[in-house]
């Protein structure tokens, strides 16, 4: 990276600490009618200080909700709020780090103080999800905690049965290490919506730990409709996985998990000397591939099948579709991102003040072809994206569990290198040509949400009817804004960008509702 874009991509992970409440009045562009009475939730990390200690990682800082609501009249309002964990109303009072982290946080007070000291923060930071009448803020290392959509107030846990409870937390050492021994549940930060079944589709996990063995990873797979009324449910195992898979992808008779071949040193971790993510190191064994069958899909009561690609790592999945060719175990495609194999620990490339690209590998957009009666796969960088670094791939979300053509995603170069994303990527995956909008190197894009046009069949030709939204932050300007496309150009630029008031820190993923959830 060039010391002028690193110097402004620093800039993109400032703290943001103020909650807004406001209406957005500097829009350029026009507003499209269908997007009024619908509300865009954004959520990350965005608190990275208490009192003169910065976070080891940034992916360990406090979760932060923003809105944008589009109300029926017209106007756009803008409105944020933390996510008041246990453990952020902990160090809020104290005005310092109480707990150890995920990422790279050692709980203060030097080495006996983390020592078998097993309990880490939930900052609810990664995904905000509204389903039925909910809203969940996700961290993939804890459970939910719900929002109200309204108000962006913190209600409380919601645990595994669907339920609002208080938020506790462990009392001892002892107490955290025998919920550790019991496999302590903890909830996807990726759930998926199927659009046929109209179903939200997660999962939780925990690891069953033996002396002398090695673990299983334990995920329970729930269904739920939009009345929050349990679907379907099983468990499955993984037998020596080493740590959760941070996404799935979902196909109308299938579960799709990429298990990456990773080791786990627990004895620094159980010492007080490492994070978890410090503690993993990817191991030269190929990558697994889960496909778990549907409890009441077409391979309902055929047993699951594991097979083996060549080792990469994948982080997080487009979308999974299935070719039956008149079979109903035809062979299935999954788009998912990913960098390739390579030495190193697990993500700690990441931390720091902010990313650092010059020793990030770069992240790909793969296609994965499996093919359950023959066991075989076939794994390749997406044709036409093979030299794109890319990130954070979506679909139109009435596709999803079908066959897609348009693919989205932020873009960061055409070189094969890793840098900080500065734009946004169609690809046609029929004719494996690319659109590609990019700004200057010192304004950075995050993740799109695709919002298709009310009422759109999202088939054929009609697949990319509808908009992209994306957050940027302008280190020009030292403010952040919000771009809408039209899906079906995006080279052509932003149709419409709203302008905030103020920076907001680089986020991670986001979701859209038909629902107005504005005041």
């Amino acid at each position: 990276m060039k010391r002028s874009q690193q110097l402004a991509w620093a800039s993109a992970f400032r703290s943001q600490l103020q909650a807004f409440d406001y209406e957005i009045t500097e829009i350029e562009g026009v507003l499209p009618e269908e997007l009024k009475g619908s509300t865009l939730f954004r959520n990350g990390p965005s608190r990275f200080e208490r009192g003169d200690q910065r976070v080891a990682h940034y992916l360990d800082g406090d979760g932060y909700i923003a809105k944008i609501a589009f109300a029926p009249d017209g106007r756009v309002t803008f409105s944020s709020r933390f996510v008041k964990t246990a453990e952020y109303a902990w160090e809020d009072a104290a005005n310092a780090f109480g707990f150890r982290t995920t990422f790279g946080n050692a709980k203060p007070g030097g080495f006996l103080a983390s020592l078998l000291d097993l309990h880490l923060k939930n900052p609810a930071n990664t995904h905000v999800v509204p389903w039925g009448s909910r809203l969940l803020a996700l961290y993939e290392a804890g459970m939910p905690y719900r929002i109200d959509p309204y108000t962006l107030e913190t209600l409380g846990v919601e645990d595994l049965l669907g339920q609002l409870v208080e938020p506790v937390l462990p009392p001892s050492r002892w107490e955290m290490m025998m919920r550790r021994s019991r496999g302590q549940q903890a909830m996807t930060a990726h759930p998926h919506v199927d659009p046929v079944r109209d179903r939200l589709v997660t999962w939780s996990w925990g690891m069953a730990a033996k002396l002398g063995e090695p673990n299983t990873l334990i995920i329970e797979l729930i269904e739920y409709n939009a009345a929050w009324e349990e679907m379907s449910r099983r468990q499955y195992s993984m037998p020596g996985a080493a740590v959760n898979p941070h996404d799935f992808a979902l196909t109308p008779n299938y579960y799709v998990f990429f298990e990456n071949a990773l080791s786990f040193d627990v004895m620094p971790f159980l010492l007080g000397q490492k994070s978890p993510a410090d503690c993993l190191k990817l191991l030269p064994k190929p990558t697994k591939v889960h496909l778990i069958p549907r409890p009441d899909g077409a391979m309902a009561g055929v047993g699951p099948l594991v097979l083996e690609t060549d080792q990469w790592f994948s982080i997080h999945q487009a979308c999974a579709y299935e070719q039956l060719d008149g079979q109903p175990d035809g062979q299935v495609v999954v788009y998912s991102s990913g960098w390739p194999a390579s030495e190193g620990g697990f993500l700690t490339s990441w931390g720091g003040y902010a990313p650092n690209f010059d020793a990030i590998a770069p992240t790909f957009l793969w296609q994965t072809t499996l093919n359950p009666r023959k066991k075989s796969v076939v794994h390749r960088i997406a044709p036409g994206t093979e030299n794109c670094c890319i990130a954070h791939p979506h679909v139109n979300p009435n596709r999803e569990t079908l066959a897609v053509r348009y693919l989205y995603m932020p873009y960061c170069n055409n070189i094969g290198e890793s840098s900080p994303p500065v734009g946004y990527l169609r690809l046609d995956t029929q004719t494996q040509q690319r659109q590609v909008w990019t700004m200057h190197p010192q304004s950075f894009a995050e993740e799109p949400v695709f919002v298709p046009r009310a009422g759109g069949r999202a088939d054929g030709e009609n697949e990319d009817d509808g908009w992209l939204l994306g957050v940027t932050y302008d280190y020009l300007q030292d403010r952040s804004s919000l771009m809408l496309f039209d899906a079906a150009d995006i080279e052509a630029g932003p149709i419409c960008r709203l302008w905030f008031t103020h920076h907001l820190a680089h986020g991670l993923h986001g979701s859209w509702s038909p629902v107005y959830y504005g005041s």
